[in-house]
């Protein structure tokens, strides 16, 4: 199986929702107009986290109203392009009743198919304390593995690529993912880190695994990474940003996966298969005559 995905790096205007609604449907014209081929057209969209709003967590709830239409925004971009979309995070408002106050804030993930329908969320799980996210939004619980028309993926943001046990979970269940992938406001000063991780998740589950970072200024003299990066299954990096805007596209083949693993059963040989996560599983069909069919 072989899937296309195009990965935007982008620098976020902070708390601009509107600014940023433009800057993504900017950069993926640019990308369709100037770099696409008919013969080789993305399957997948990625965003990196909070691409609406950018990385200040002291704006989240205040600002979460703004970016409230981010999945009817990415529906549209989905149907236009005829491509699905992982839309890196927003601040989502969930309302538990019609009091007032019964009101809850989550740093989630949509994903969208082609035809622009809502499938699933991807709520993060590990919220970063030193820096107030914590404080502004509820963790998520479940951790999804979402089938993109044969493409199995595991989803984390930011915070979770720390923890190796979120991503074993997902070789634990019985739709093993394909790939992996970490979408991220990853500090500058924490790069060689998030480097490092990556690769370390690719080698350990014998998956692709992207790292989407935003890029550029948050506050002050703090700043996103950047350099974000896509590893193969044996660890080597087959693509990779520098600082500025741009895009990652490649092609993932899920046969790869399949041939390292029957090379080298190192997930077979575990001796630990519960690590306190039990994955969602949802699954997208491609909705052409003929095509994959859950």
């Amino acid at each position: 199986m072989l899937k296309n995905i195009l990965a935007i790096q982008m620098s976020s205007v902070i708390g601009n929702y509107e600014a940023n609604c433009k800057k993504v449907s900017d950069l993926i014209s640019n990308f369709y107009s100037n770099h696409c081929k008919d013969i080789k057209r993305p399957d997948i969209i990625f965003l990196p986290e909070v691409w609406t709003l950018g990385w200040y967590t002291d704006c989240f709830k205040d600002l979460a109203k703004k970016n409230e239409d981010a999945v009817g925004f990415l529906s549209e971009i989905a149907r236009k392009y005829d491509v699905n979309i992982i839309g890196g995070s927003y601040i989502r408002i969930e309302k538990k009743s019609d009091i007032l106050d019964d009101i809850i804030y989550k740093n989630s993930c949509p994903v969208i198919n082609r035809k622009g329908e809502l499938c699933a969320f991807y709520d993060k799980i590990h919220l970063y304390s030193p820096d107030g996210e914590a404080k502004a939004v509820k963790s998520g619980n479940t951790p999804l593995i979402v089938n993109v028309e044969g493409l199995k993926i595991g989803l984390s943001i930011c915070y979770d690529i720390r923890f190796p046990e979120l991503f074993r979970s997902y070789m634990t269940d019985k739709n093993m993912p394909d790939m992996l992938v970490n979408l991220s406001a990853w500090p500058k000063t924490r790069r060689i880190q998030y480097d490092a991780m990556a690769k370390s998740r690719a080698v350990e589950n014998q998956s692709y695994f992207l790292a989407l970072s935003q890029t550029g200024l948050i506050k002050d003299d703090v700043y996103n990474s950047g350099c974000s990066l896509l590893a193969a299954p044996l660890g080597e990096t087959l693509a990779i940003l520098d600082e500025d805007e741009g895009f990652i596209f490649e092609t993932i083949d899920t046969g790869i996966v399949e041939s390292i693993r029957a090379d080298y059963p190192n997930l077979e040989n575990r001796k630990v298969n519960d690590f306190g996560f039990y994955p969602e599983y949802v699954c997208i069909a491609e909705n052409k005559a003929g095509a994959f069919v859950c």
